[in-house]
């Protein structure tokens, strides 16, 4: 008779997250009742229940990753992509992607999974891959998370002077400026005009008149 460990160990052969197809394949040989048994890993606190049919081992659970797998195609971006490269201080339990698809929010166990549509061409630029040996994350690169980020920004984009869009960079969204400079200009500029919002922009014109 298997025990948790031997649950555990086939489990892991899946993705992060996995659905409950692909989880009831995966017990099928060695259980007789494979959904009843992932029930049961549920509420022995092994796997968790990230939303309708879809699980993930807590052991193992990579919030980042899980992003990414929940709903796609997908990137992580915004502040949550800032926080990761620490730009800016540790986010709270909220995910934002990018996402070529209709926008959405979840409630999950281990957070707000929230996935904002972008223009198919914005969605296609400015992508990363982090490959080690435990993980691939598809997330922003540094520059597209920022501009993302100021695009979405309660700003008055219109009528703001490019030093203002810098202002809140610095002052509201407490990013230093060392870091800004570290940010590769020809990225930005190339990102910029892509968003309808004119903010990111303004803000490649500040950087410039810095360089």
């Amino acid at each position: 008779m298997f025990d948790n460990k031997d649950y555990i160990e086939i489990l892991r052969r899946l993705p992060t997250v996995f659905n409950a197809k692909d989880g009831v394949e995966a017990l099928t040989p060695y259980y007789k009742a494979p959904l009843k048994a992932l029930e049961s890993l549920c509420r022995r606190g092994i796997l968790m229940r990230l939303r309708r049919g879809h699980y993930a081992l807590l052991d193992s659970f990579d919030p980042l990753v899980a992003a990414n797998l929940i709903y796609g195609p997908s990137y992580i971006s915004f502040e949550t992509a800032l926080a990761h490269y620490g730009l800016i201080p540790e986010a709270t339990e909220l995910y934002i992607s990018v996402v070529d698809a209709r926008p959405t929010e979840m409630q999950t166990p281990a957070g707000i999974y929230s996935y904002i549509s972008q223009s198919r061409t914005l969605f296609a630029l400015g992508r990363d891959l982090e490959i080690t040996p435990d993980r691939a994350l598809s997330i922003a690169s540094r520059e597209k998370a920022l501009l993302d980020t100021i695009a979405r920004a309660n700003l008055r984009s219109v009528s703001a002077h490019p030093k203002d869009v810098l202002e809140y960079v610095i002052d509201g969204l407490r990013i230093e400026e060392s870091d800004l400079k570290t940010l590769a200009l020809r990225k930005l500029k190339q990102l910029a005009p892509l968003y309808r919002n004119l903010a990111p922009r303004k803000l490649v014109t500040a950087l410039s008149e810095r360089t």
